[in-house]
């Protein structure tokens, strides 16, 4: 018992001397985690407890809200806001800049509402919802900005503990209010799930909507807004294209093949994206590092930390590829086995999300617009190009496809974009190692395709895992050191 005490009390003491910065770091990543774990964790007991067309549909409502949430918020949580804030100098002027914005996006979204009323019989049949489950959509965008705005006050000020304790009771609330509504709903179960997210939503949000209001003085700013809509109104297109490559496939399968392929597709989905877990969470950590080290100009220490980070998402990915058919299993009963070959080149986004996340960070910090407007448009178009030829022929296993080939193309218009920043700033040459992303591209292509055609063969399959682990001991020093780099930062 008293070697336990003192081997934690040793752990507090050395938990202690980590930085803030990073503590704050390391807690926000497993905060993303836990709240995507949570969410992944609720999938098997939905898939079991709606048929697949309400889960189809469900998942339309989902790809919606992405999509209307971009029109009605201007996602301004993630530029505007991050900017001000950043440059703001004193705590004065920081508590002044959320509640302009919020109300300009509480007005918005108002505006937009009032047009799907005045047309919602036109606009009902284009959507492919319920009028009730529309509205639903709207009241959750409504209550979305203040939770978006005080998550990133908190990761910005380092208050990791205040985030940690809302996240976990936010995400356990909507599973278990969620399991509740659609058991005991006996039809419209979609309906049912959608009134229990919005219903969390509403109190958490609600109750930021009053903390801004409170700190914050100036309710309506003609100046704030005008500031805002020049920033984000450009980057409308660029956010709007970042949604529709994200949620277009499920809204094409659903009015193109039927809802129960895009329920089966959406399991696959939320499959492949347990890799977005960690790659989400590692970017928002790092968005706030980069960004104080651009605004320092200390571009040299950046390269190491992202090829390192870079291994990581890659070695996630191929693991991930590797346990596709047991984790679908484990997700889904019988009639949505089928998706496990969505798996692989979903998960492959992931790592060109990554890719392109880094990369579009310099460009949104010096607000390059029209540059990052253009290459994401482009990538968009691509994807429902790509699909309206691709889904009648292939079915809906192709869009995984077509959305992996989009978020390459992404990548490498943003790679572009950065630098012809770079060429500005001559300290920033050398930010990214090119070659190294190069090799961990080839690679993550490579296993894709590879993991695709083993899901019927277990032996090959878990002999390429073998032999993947393998390179991983013998390299195992490398990164160690390589995570060793990270830590110090």
């Amino acid at each position: 018992m008293k070697k336990t005490n003192n081997l934690i009390k040793l752990l507090l003491e050395k938990y202690k001397k980590i930085p803030v910065a990073a503590r704050a770091g390391m807690w926000f990543v497993a905060c993303s985690m836990l709240q995507k774990c949570l969410s992944f964790i609720t999938v098997p007991i939905f898939t079991r407890l709606m048929p697949t067309e309400e889960y189809g549909l469900y998942s339309t409502y989902l790809s919606w809200y992405s999509v209307l949430t971009v029109f009605c918020t201007l996602n301004m949580h993630s530029v505007v806001y991050v900017n001000d804030y950043t440059k703001a100098r004193t705590q004065k002027e920081k508590d002044y800049v959320a509640i302009p914005l919020l109300t300009l996006s509480s007005v918005i979204t108002m505006c937009v509402f009032i047009i799907y009323l005045i047309f919602h019989s036109f606009l009902t049949k284009i959507i492919g919802m319920p009028f009730i489950l529309v509205c639903l959509l709207f009241a959750q965008i409504l209550f979305e900005p203040p939770l978006n705005f005080w998550t990133m006050q908190q990761r910005f000020e380092f208050k990791y503990i205040a985030l940690v304790v809302r996240t976990i009771t936010m995400v356990c609330l909507n599973a278990v209010l969620g399991i509740i509504f659609v058991w005991l709903s006996h039809k419209d179960q979609a309906i049912a799930r959608a009134c229990s997210i919005v219903l969390v939503q509403l109190i958490f949000g609600g109750f930021f909507y009053l903390y801004f209001w409170k700190r914050g003085k100036k309710i309506i700013s003609t100046q704030g807004w005008k500031h805002a809509l020049s920033v984000e109104l450009p980057l409308l297109p660029h956010s709007l294209s970042l949604t529709i490559l994200s949620s277009s496939d499920r809204i094409m399968i659903k009015n193109m093949i039927g809802a129960a392929q895009a329920g089966i597709y959406s399991v696959a989905y939320s499959a492949g994206f347990v890799v977005n877990i960690l790659k989400n969470s590692i970017v928002d950590a790092l968005k706030p590092w980069m960004y104080r080290k651009i605004k320092n100009e200390d571009f040299q220490s950046i390269s190491k930390i992202l090829n390192a980070i870079m291994i990581f998402v890659t070695l996630i990915s191929a693991l991930f590829m590797a346990f596709a058919p047991e984790v679908i299993y484990i997700m889904a009963p019988p009639k949505y086995h089928e998706a496990v070959y969505v798996v692989p080149p979903v998960a492959a986004s992931s790592f060109f999300t990554f890719l392109y996340n880094i990369f579009s960070i310099l460009g949104l910090y010096y607000e390059k617009a029209k540059k990052i407007m253009i290459a994401s448009v482009s990538g968009a178009v691509l994807n429902l190009i790509l699909n309206a030829i691709c889904l009648p022929v292939f079915g809906y296993i192709a869009a995984a496809y077509t959305t992996l080939v989009c978020y390459i193309f992404f990548s490498i218009a943003h790679y572009i974009i950065m630098k012809s920043i770079c060429k500005e700033h001559k300290d920033a040459i050398k930010i990214y190692d090119l070659k190294f992303i190069f090799l961990m591209s080839v690679v993550i292509i490579i296993l894709t395709i590879a993991f695709s055609f083993t899901y019927k063969n277990i032996i090959i399959r878990y002999a390429m895992l073998a032999v993947l682990l393998i390179i991983l001991f013998f390299k195992r020093k490398l990164f160690i050191q390589l995570f060793k780099e990270i830590k110090k930062k």
